[in-house]
């Protein structure tokens, strides 16, 4: 059992979680939720690494009285934050990992703050939230069983539910309408891992709906030194698929991108061995 070790840093009126497990490994610096990553996060990992992962502000609490703007949560507020925690945590120059829409904010933290990453790791993040999205359903209806379409479909009719009766949960009720498309084994019970996280609305409409849509990662690939791993679930329908990335890497020749069978949205936590031998294999 993993003991994950939380504090609170508060910055610019935002209560910032951060967990850290007590192992004495590596770092890894991993962008997310500070509670629901330790959640997902395999022993298999957690013995290895030591691993600091941290909320950003779509997570964090407010503590402040001024009412909520977009300016609170614009990614360059959000890069701010993530060097602030890294610095005052003392936790020095290492592997950066963004897991989903983070993997676009750990794409932005390793082209602004090159001498902070020393790799970046990208999971189950598609080239954009935008139009590559649409190839996800083509993929999702062509290749998905009918068992994982109809789970999806019930899921869907629960989601408008649960939206018209905590409208501020948003962002968590759509994960989890997503089950079907995210995770290899239908069904799953995913709530688990949100229980008793907080959102901000606001952040996720702006970020994920607006900035991930329109993002070009192109041209922060084209500002990054550092080694870049992707690495994708073949059987991952919640995001843009793994060869939607193909004529981007052509152009990228050194980045390294790997599919792994019999998992979808959480490679990491679905076939845990088999990640972790690849990401050591890539980081040697």
């Amino acid at each position: 059992m993993v003991d994950w070790k939380y504090q609170t840093i508060e910055r610019e009126g935002f209560a910032l979680q951060v967990a850290r497990n007590k192992t004495n490994g590596p770092a890894l610096f991993w962008i997310g939720s500070a509670l629901y990553y330790p959640r997902v996060i395999p022993e298999e990992i957690a013995e290895i690494y030591q691993i600091t992962v941290v909320d950003h502000r779509g997570f964090a609490k407010r503590t402040s009285p001024l009412e909520e703007s977009r300016e609170d949560y614009t990614l360059e507020k959000l890069l701010e934050d993530f060097v602030f925690i890294q610095n005052k945590l003392e936790i020095p120059t290492c592997p950066v990992i963004g897991h989903s829409g983070h993997g676009y904010m750990a794409l932005a933290y390793a082209a602004k703050f090159p001498t902070k990453v020393s790799h970046l790791l990208m999971i189950s993040t598609g080239p954009s939230h935008g139009s590559h999205l649409s190839e996800a359903e083509v993929y999702f209806q062509k290749e998905a069983s009918d068992l994982r379409k109809a789970a999806h479909a019930e899921n869907h009719i629960q989601f408008q539910k649960n939206i018209e009766t905590s409208p501020e949960d948003f962002f968590i009720h759509f994960c989890v309408s997503q089950e079907a498309k995210g995770f290899y084994q239908v069904p799953f019970p995913s709530r688990e891992f949100w229980k008793g996280i907080h959102t901000n609305k606001l952040a996720f409409d702006s970020l994920f709906g607006e900035v991930f849509r329109d993002i070009d990662v192109s041209e922060y690939l084209k500002e990054i030194s550092v080694p870049v791993w992707i690495c994708m679930g073949k059987e991952d329908f919640q995001v843009a698929p793994y060869y939607t990335w193909e004529p981007i890497l052509s152009c990228f020749p050194k980045i390294k991108m790997t599919v792994l069978e019999e998992c979808s949205h959480l490679p990491f936590l679905e076939r845990p061995e088999k990640f972790l031998s690849q990401m050591q294999i890539w980081m040697r």
